[in-house]
């Protein structure tokens, strides 16, 4: 849940992005729940204290997915990137990720 959200009970598509790349973190963590050993209270305090998911470190997530996500974490919401922008970007990422996919078969 975005840090806005958490604090001052605001959802926007904005919120939503944020959410969306802890969605994407997920995935290229096959599933893996988000903030491994922490309670809420404990989320809440790494996210105020500018802390957020860590790269999954594999071979499906390069650096540019991962700094993608990231952005999807700023803390001011305008940071954030809109809808279609993460489309437009993921776009120019696919090329790579099939690759690995087809690989899974």
């Amino acid at each position: 849940m975005a840090i806005e959200s958490i604090h001052d009970g605001l959802f926007s598509e904005k919120s939503d992005v944020w959410s969306y790349g802890v969605l994407c973190w997920e995935v290229f963590n096959l599933g893996r729940v988000p903030y491994p050993g922490l309670d809420p209270v404990g989320v809440v305090e790494l996210l105020d204290a500018g802390g957020r998911l860590q790269n999954p470190n594999n071979e499906a997530c390069s650096q540019k997915i991962y700094s993608l996500m990231m952005s999807c974490w700023s803390e001011s919401p305008d940071d954030r990137p809109v809808f279609s922008d993460l489309v437009s970007s993921i776009n120019a990422l696919i090329g790579p990720l099939a690759d690995y996919v087809s690989g899974l078969h």
